[in-house]
């Protein structure tokens, strides 16, 4: 069973890198040396290599021909073996001071690390907050939680937004245009908007010009409020009389003719009595117990549901919430920018990638072994991983 292939970063004309990141690991082929990246991320530490190992093999040799002689020689071999125990000591010693100072270090970086992010956070916090006794904000400040105001809050910028759907004010009258000079007389019209979206916005507002309380229903046409419309209304109401009293002329006329023909012929009176209470049962009947509340059905997710009675009346109505479900869907693909792959098939074993607004395609590998890795145009791809050269 092969293993991944993990190549170090290597070199075969310069005898050592300028620098390595923290414990990475590299070997020079110019001067067989094994480097690693100091602690600092900014050097690099020779470890190792052909050049040690085959300085040891002179160390193993010159022991070899110093044991010889030491075996000639007791007082020598005497002498050497105080001497070798005493710089093994030292070179204990040396390393145990190494290790403690590494681990310091790395304890030391640590601790100014979360020093650091402890600093940056209360820093964000002390320009985020707002004082609890109150004060001054200058820029734009955004509330994602419950906020209770117990001193007077007053707003100096230009807009203020509400995005709320209810609203309680304590105070029984609201002011407007409450920025007028008081010394100066007003020029301003003042009043209430109604936003209606698409459909024109409508105004109950107070006209400086004519002083009069004034209304619009379309956003263009407005009316004055009071006597002048009760007096457009009255001498509309005078007209409609007018025409009441001709027509109540006309309808006497024809509501005579009409009770000369009915007393000329009973039968089709009575006829037409009985036929218009049965009507009358009818309608009373179709509409009984009949409750629909008056609103909007249907919408972008449902679909308005009504019943219809045999006589032509709806009886009831509401929304239906649309469903689809995953086996109703039969035929096409779902592109990417409608939440799908855009793709009808993958390649077995592949590793998906995505590529923007295109169909997600597939990245694979037969070669037992192989990581997947980024290739020097940025495209993912499975290979060796390689350490690169310096």
């Amino acid at each position: 069973m092969a293993n991944t292939t993990i190549q170090l970063k290597y070199s075969t004309i310069t005898a050592a890198p300028t620098s390595l990141n923290i414990a990475e690991p590299a070997y020079s082929y110019t001067s067989n040396t094994l480097f690693i990246g100091s602690p600092a991320g900014t050097g690099a530490i020779a470890i190792g290599g052909k050049f040690y190992l085959d300085q040891q093999q002179q160390i193993f040799d010159s022991v070899n021909a110093s044991f010889t002689q030491a075996n000639t020689n007791l007082n020598s071999v005497v002498a050497a073996f105080k001497h070798a125990n005493s710089a093994f000591i030292a070179a204990n010693t040396a390393q145990d001071t190494g290790t403690a100072a590494f681990i310091q270090a790395n304890t030391n970086l640590n601790s100014v690390t979360a020093a650091f992010i402890h600093a940056n956070a209360a820093f964000d916090y002390a320009n985020t907050a707002v004082s609890s006794s109150g004060g001054t904000i200058s820029g734009s400040l955004s509330v994602t939680q419950n906020v209770t105001v117990q001193g007077n809050l007053t707003v100096l910028g230009t807009q203020t937004i509400v995005d709320s759907t209810i609203v309680k004010i304590a105070d029984n009258i609201i002011t407007l245009n409450a920025a007028v000079d008081q010394a100066s007389a007003p020029v301003l019209d003042a009043g209430l908007e109604i936003d209606r979206g698409s459909s024109a916005n409508v105004f109950v507002k107070w006209n400086e010009s004519s002083d009069k309380w004034t209304v619009t229903n379309d956003g263009t046409n407005y009316f004055n409020i009071g006597a002048d419309t009760g007096e457009i209304y009255a001498n509309a109401a005078f007209l409609a009389a007018n025409s009441a009293q001709a027509h109540a002329n006309y309808g006497s006329a024809h509501a005579n003719a009409a009770f000369d023909k009915a007393n000329s012929n009973l039968t089709f009176a009575e006829f037409a009595y009985n036929h218009a209470n049965a009507a009358f049962d009818t309608a009373n009947t179709d509409v009984t117990n009949i409750s629909i509340t008056g609103a909007d059905y249907g919408s972008a997710s449902a679909v308005a549901a009504f019943r219809v009675e045999a006589n032509g009346r709806i009886s009831s109505a509401n929304s239906t919430a649309i469903a689809i479900s995953a086996s109703a869907i039969t035929s096409g693909t779902l592109p990417v920018e409608r939440g799908g792959t855009g793709a009808i098939t993958f390649t077995t074993n592949g590793v998906l990638l995505g590529q923007g607004t295109s169909a997600v395609s597939t990245v694979s590998s037969s070669t037992e072994g192989h990581v997947l890795t980024i290739n020097d145009s940025g495209v993912p791809t499975f290979t060796m991983l390689s350490g690169g050269t310096f």
